[in-house]
């Protein structure tokens, strides 16, 4: 079949892995003629995305692609979704928010291999049976209207540590909540719930919580709930659910009722065998990364932690793609949309140390933004990026934006913007908006540079981080190991396993003064209990 767009036909011709359709120009080629049929017979292809256009339909077609690990499908104008889906057995990050779905083909719990599934900010009144997506680690169906979850999607064995749920018209939390052993973060805000379950102070590593916005009927519950104390939330349930004699209990029902999923889940452990190590270099050698945070930026910005990732591996084009997907998840959820905290990502080779985390007027802050031809003031970064939202309503006629122009907002009615200054006095991050060109990732990045900072909690930017190196390791975006670091490791773990690492070494964020603010990670940081992550030190 020949193709029509040109896109297409470089992708066919090249032999790409990589589409990526988006945008007024394809969204009026979509708007005369529907999609290009050839580009369901690129079989090659192992990321595609189609976004913000007027797509409303796909063909069976899609099915075709089976070497596909990612398909990126949001912020169009679809309402259903073809069966053949559940031939997508490859596909690992599938996102379809911001469509209009009112309902999901059953094959969607036939694509074994997923992991991070969002479906969120569509219409959706009820959800197919998720109970055969062993690997699905992330849920996002917040701003729907389900009134219930599915019943099969909680198991023992399940790997689900993130469950987005919030805006829906959800009545309960179910009693079965307790039998998911990795959930680490549960979102059921502005829902309809009136009662919380014992049941739900049996998610051990619960972590992040949030039931704001519904009618509990326990007042002082509720209360609990407006300040977002997760810990002292489940010490309340359990405590009323009956005290020392329900805690028992709840021991008593893990080994007995559950422990073989546990087994299992320490089985996948070691069959994973992928381990985050630390190390630490001197506070005097030339090599260590030092970064000093100004006067100015601790009254704008004043918290920030950084760290370097070594022995990435980002060679293939899904791999790059998936350590930023995974950037762009936890900006949208925990990161509260770069209001709590914002990532920044350098290559390693491109960054020269020490460096400076400042706040700067506005025209005395020049910066090369990422996916841009030049160097420009930070007004002027602004000035373009709003005259591009602004483009954005008029093509989507609607006010919703996306991409960094939905974060502008962020620097309203700020005298100062804060920045990360190199040795070379060059601006390499603008939080929480872009950053610089000089420092970008790419296939050939071994070691990375990781900053998180924000203007409201320390504590956010430590749980931001643990969170990006943790689904680093779990995608197994790291490299393999040298024979030595082998034996270190078999010896470390004593069960003469060895596989992949990833290095995280420690940086040390300074004050003006000299004095030690933060170093990461500490001694204390990193306590993971993770069912798929050893910590060696």
């Amino acid at each position: 079949m020949e193709a029509n767009w040109e896109e297409v036909q470089v992708a066919h011709k090249e032999n790409r892995r990589e589409l990526v359709l988006s945008g007024a120009a394809v969204d009026q080629k979509i708007t005369q003629n529907g999609v290009d049929p050839a580009i369901y017979q690129l079989h090659l292809l192992n990321f595609l995305e189609i976004s913000r256009t007027c797509l409303s339909e796909l063909s069976e077609d899609l099915g075709n692609l089976t070497g596909l690990n990612n398909l990126i499908l949001h912020s169009n104008k679809l309402t259903h979704l073809p069966n053949s889906l559940g031939k997508l057995q490859q596909v690992k990050v599938f996102d379809v928010s911001q469509n209009e779905l009112e309902s999901l083909p059953d094959t969607v719990g036939k694509m074994a291999a997923l992991r991070i599934f969002n479906v969120s900010c569509n219409q959706l009144k009820q959800l197919p049976g998720l109970g055969e997506l062993e690997h699905l680690a992330h849920l996002d169906v917040s701003h729907n209207q389900l009134s219930h979850l599915p019943d099969d999607m909680y198991k023992s064995d399940s790997l689900l540590a993130e469950l987005y749920a919030g805006s829906n018209n959800l009545t309960e939390i179910s009693t079965d909540i307790s039998v998911l052993p990795a959930l680490k973060v549960l979102d059921m805000s502005e829902n309809r719930i009136t009662e919380v379950p014992s049941q739900l102070s049996g998610c051990g590593k619960l972590k992040d919580l949030n039931l704001k916005n519904n009618p509990l009927k326990d007042r002082r519950l509720d209360k609990m709930v407006k300040q977002c104390q997760a810990k002292a939330i489940l010490d309340y349930i359990r405590q009323k659910a009956g005290g020392a004699k329900g805690k028992g209990k709840g021991k008593k029902g893990k080994h007995d009722k559950h422990g073989s999923g546990g087994d299992q889940v320490s089985e996948l452990a070691v069959q994973m065998d992928r381990v985050l190590q630390v190390t630490s270099t001197s506070q005097d050698s030339p090599d260590q990364i030092r970064v000093q945070v100004t006067a100015a930026a601790l009254q704008v910005r004043p918290y920030l932690v950084c760290c370097i990732l070594r022995n990435l591996d980002l060679d293939a084009p899904e791999d790059l793609r998936q350590f930023l997907a995974i950037q762009n998840q936890l900006h949208d959820t925990i990161c509260g949309k770069r209001t709590q905290a914002t990532i920044a990502t350098h290559d390693l080779a491109a960054v020269s140390s020490p460096l400076i985390f400042d706040a700067r007027a506005p025209a005395e802050i020049s910066i090369h933004p990422l996916g841009r031809q030049k160097e420009m003031t930070s007004l002027s970064v602004l000035r373009v990026l709003r005259k591009e939202a602004e483009q954005q309503r008029r093509d989507k006629k609607r006010n919703q934006v996306s991409g960094i122009h939905k974060y502008l907002d962020l620097l309203n009615n700020m005298e100062l913007y804060p920045c990360l200054v190199d040795n070379a006095g060059d601006v390499i991050s603008f939080p929480p908006i872009t950053n610089s060109q000089k420092t970008k990732l790419s296939y050939s990045t071994k070691a990375v540079l990781v900053e998180v900072s924000s203007s409201t909690d320390l504590a956010v930017c430590k749980t931001v981080m643990e969170e990006l190196l943790k689904q680093t390791v779990e995608m197994g975006l790291c490299g393999s190991l040298t024979d030595t670091q082998a034996d270190t490791q078999a010896e470390a773990q004593g069960d003469g396993q060895s596989g992949k690492v990833l290095v995280v070494e420690q940086v040390r964020v300074t004050g003006g003064d000299g004095q030690l603010r933060v170093l990461y990670p500490s001694r204390t940081d990193l306590q993971m209990d993770s069912s798929i992550l050893t910590v060696l030190r």
